[in-house]
This record gives C-alpha cells, structure tokens and sequence, in this order.
C-alpha cells in the first residue's frame, strides 16, 4: 500500500487517473441510482444512455474543483476575516454553479442529449448537488490543511525538544565551556586566602547556576524574569572574576517580567561580550543589558565598550556553538518572524540584538 501511494505521489499521469477514477465513483452511483428508480417504476432505460446523463454532472464538478481547492486554501473560515471569507464562499458557490450548469449543458449538446428544460431547471435542479459537493471540498480542504499544519508542528515541536536537550547540554560543555570554569575555579581558589567570604560566594553562585541549568524542565519558553535570574547568577561569577574590569548595566522594565523569551537565550550572548569584548580590553569594561518592547515586538540588546569584531566574525555561518544554537532555537520558535544579529558599535563595542514576538505570559511562571 505504501509503494502505491507513493507512485501515485511521484508521478503526475498516475495523479490525473486517481482524480478521474475518484469522480467516475459518483457518477457511477447516480447512474446506478436512476437505473434503480426506472426499474421500479417498471420503465425500461439503457444504462449507457444513464452513464451519459450522469457522467457530465460529476466530470464538470471535476473541472471545477481545483478552483472550490484553491479558493478554500486562500480564504480558510478559522480566520479572523472567517466572515468575509464565508460571503466569497458563498458568491463563488452561485458563481461555480453558474459554470456547472453551462459545462452540463454543453456535454449534453455534444452528447446529443435532451436538454431537460434548459439552464433555468439545470440551475435550479443543481442546486443541492452545488452546495453538498462545493462545500465538501471547502470542509477536505481545511482538514487536509489541519492535518499538514499538525504534522509540520509536530516535526517542529520534535526539532525544538531536540534544540533545547542539546541547548542545556551546550550550557554545560560549551556555553559554560571548559575555560569559563577553569577561570572562575581559578578565581576562587585565589579567593580563598585573600577573601574567603568572596570564594564562598562565587561557589554558592556557581553552584546554583549549574543547578537551575541541570533542573531545566525543557519549556520551549520561560518567563523573561526567570531569564534574568539566571542572567544575574552568570554575570555575579564574572563581576567577581574581572572585579573593576567589569562593570554591568541592566534596563529591564518589571512590567516585562512575565513576557516570555526562550530559555537560556541571554546567556550566549552576555559570554560573548565578555570573552571577545570585555576580557579583551586592559581598561575596565562596560556591559549594558538592556530589555524594551514597542507593540507586540520584544527588542533584547546586549552590548560592551570592547573592540568589536572583525567583519567575518559577524557572519551567522562563522558563529560558534553558543550563538549558532541560539540563531537555530530562534529560527524553530519563531520561523522568519525574529531579529538576531551582531554589529559593531561607533568608535568602538558591539551590540547583539534580538527582536522577537510577544507571546502570552507563561501561566504562573513571572
């Protein structure tokens, strides 16, 4: 069954023969049905002359039915404009009934068949068989889009639950990569005999890091305050690691705290700054976070007093892993409706900035 269907799929001569065959099935049920009311009337009528009358009704619904497919596709009845689509519907059924009528009557004249009263009594005798079979394709045609649309989120769900399990584990083995760690345990151990109350907090910092990374429940998005308190744990372990070298800014509005973003979404960027802006300078460095949403678009910005990138590193095919696997997750969540890029800042600094739409706030979560 399944090599069947897939040749039918693959090949356009095997997909017109289907739709001819898938019309042929209620002709042959009309003609069937009128043999049967002759008969039991006790009149005698040859079957071909039946297939002749009949056939024409059903083959000309089979001309016009891509258009009823289209119009359906173009105009869908779950919409916000359902009214408007519901009036053209409706002017395109009388339309099409218009166009049955005359497609029957020019297969009868052909055929060289009696009109049976002419266009008036076809218009009116089509009626019912009109609106059963227009809106039958208008009803297949949103439950075939149901179904593809299912589908298609079904794949994307399982490519976002895929994006965020590797996103936690990048988190842990690049995100908070081997050299950050190895810094920041540096860090303490100095800490230890000049400020051992500073050691303990950068641990007790780092140690609740790990744990909010590690409990992760995989939501495809968080509230923007529960974002920011993981943003405020990692910046604490770089503050205390660069001292003066680092001074951070935040602007973030508590009236956005329940809008939601993508989890872990901040962090990649934050370390970015750090490592190729911040750290790089002899001087102290500044990092400004910064959160606005103007209508229903959330602007997220990061942005240092570093040196910039060179024009090839702000390239998305040249970017690493953190950033790579944010570009990806963004690109699952939001399709082609989302910002996110690198620019260099006059004279000098760089700004990541992230535009993406405002959802609901996550039930109990702000």
């Amino acid at each position: 069954m399944d090599r069947l269907l897939s040749a039918i799929s693959g090949s356009w001569p095997l997909k017109i023969l289907a739709y001819i065959l898938a019309w042929t099935v209620p002709g042959l049920i009309s003609a069937t049905q009128l043999l049967m009311s002759y008969s039991l009337r006790g009149d005698a009528a040859p079957m071909s002359l039946l297939v002749q009358i009949t056939f024409p009704t059903w083959y000309a619904w089979a001309v016009l039915a891509p258009l009823i497919w289209m119009a359906a596709r173009r105009f869908p009845l779950d919409g916000e404009r359902r009214l408007r689509s519901l009036a053209i519907h409706l002017v395109l059924n009388a339309l099409l009934l218009l166009a049955w009528v005359t497609l029957v009557l020019g297969a009868r004249a052909i055929l060289d068949l009696p009109a049976s009263g002419g266009a008036t009594v076809a218009f009116i005798g089509g009626i019912n068989t009109s609106l059963l079979t227009y809106w039958t394709i208008v009803l297949v045609a949103h439950a075939v889009r149901y179904y593809v649309d299912g589908q298609a989120q079904a794949i994307r769900e399982a490519a976002l639950a895929a994006q965020l399990s590797q996103a936690r584990l990048d988190a842990l083995r690049a995100q908070l990569h081997p050299h950050f760690l190895f810094n920041t345990m540096h860090a303490i151990s100095a800490f230890l005999r000049e400020d051992p109350d500073k050691a303990e907090t950068m641990l007790a910092e780092l140690a609740e890091l790990l744990r909010m990374v590690l409990e992760s429940t995989g939501e495809h998005v968080v509230p923007l305050a529960r974002e920011i308190d993981f943003v405020e744990r990692y910046l604490a372990i770089q503050r205390t690691r660069l001292g003066e070298r680092l001074s951070v800014d935040l602007e973030l509005p508590h009236e956005l705290d329940g809008v939601t973003v993508p989890p872990m979404l901040l962090q990649p960027l934050l370390e970015n700054a750090v490592e190729h802006g911040i750290a790089r300078r002899r001087g102290p460095g500044r990092l400004h976070v910064r959160v606005t949403r103007e209508r229903d678009r959330l602007q997220l910005d990061v942005s240092d007093n570093g040196p910039g990138l060179d024009v090839a590193s702000l390239d998305p095919t040249t970017w690493r892993v953190g950033l790579r696997n944010t570009r990806e997750r963004l690109v699952q969540l939001y399709g082609s409706d989302h910002v996110f890029e690198l620019t260099n800042l006059s004279p000098r600094g760089l700004l990541a900035r992230v535009v993406i739409p405002v959802r609901p706030p996550v039930e109990g979560g702000a």
